[in-house]
Formats: C-alpha cells, sequence, structure tokens
C-alpha cells in the first residue's frame, strides 16, 4: 500500500452514525480527563460563522432555555402546596419575563440595531433565563 503522508486529509467530522457509540464510550469515561479531549476531538463543534448564522444560533440556544424554563415553572406551580403560593409566583413570572425581555432590549440597544443586536438580545435573554431557572430549581429542592 503506498501512502503519501504530506497528502493526507485534514480530520473529518465524525460520522453522525457513529455518535451513539463515541458517547456510549464517553460515558463510561466520564469525568476524565481523557473523555474530554476525546470529545473534543471526535464530536464536531456548531460554531457559526457570519453574523446571520449567529443570530439563529442565539436565538436557537434561547429557545431551548425557555424551554427548559416552562417546565421548571410548571413543576414548581404544581410542587407549591397551597393557592397563595401559587399565586405569588404566577404574578411574579410575568413581572420577571417583562425585565428580561426589558434587560435584552437594553443589552442590543447598544449596538443601536446593527446586525448583531439580535446575537445580544438573545444572549441576554438566555444567560438570565438560566439564572431565573436556578432561582426557580431551588424551589423545587426545598
Amino acid at each position: 500500500m503506498n501512502l503519501k503522508l504530506d497528502r493526507m486529509p485534514a480530520r473529518s467530522p465524525l460520522p453522525i452514525a457513529a455518535l451513539p457509540y463515541v458517547m456510549s464510550f464517553l460515558i463510561i469515561l466520564r469525568g476524565s480527563a481523557i473523555a474530554a479531549i476525546l470529545a473534543s476531538l471526535l464530536i464536531p463543534q456548531v460554531h457559526a460563522q457570519t453574523q446571520a448564522a449567529m443570530n439563529v444560533q442565539a436565538r436557537s440556544e434561547f429557545v431551548q432555555a425557555d424551554a427548559e424554563l416552562n417546565r421548571t415553572y410548571e413543576a414548581l406551580l404544581t410542587k407549591l402546596p397551597d393557592a397563595e403560593g401559587k399565586e405569588k409566583l404566577k404574578k411574579a413570572q410575568p413581572a420577571w419575563l417583562a425585565f428580561r425581555d426589558a434587560e435584552a432590549a437594553f443589552a442590543a440597544d447598544k449596538v443601536r440595531a446593527g446586525s448583531m443586536a439580535p446575537t445580544l438580545r438573545y444572549e441576554t435573554m438566555t444567560e438570565l433565563t438560566r439564572q431565573r431557572i436556578k432561582q426557580l430549581e431551588t424551589g423545587l429542592t426545598e
């Protein structure tokens, strides 16, 4: 077999079909530095390259965080033992959502409607949403 080492192809992403096997292997190695290294080498990372793609990616991450927030909110609402606590949460959540949205609009205003504004807005909303999830989760563990 005639191999030309100077013409070796660049590392190609792992085929999607192989990901379950890789993930199983990484689970076995959980918590080890080897698992982290293998994950970084084998699993392709998705990084947006254009501003439009960054906007789409930021929105996608927000949609995921918002869905998790809704699940956490509903779980806490179900767990609260009395009607008074449920009413207080029902009153607090829309106020918090208004704060989050206003804070995100303020962050996006820093670029005055430039192409980066949606990314800043969604990143701020995602970060604040993740913080709110942690706040609500403390109510689930009490």
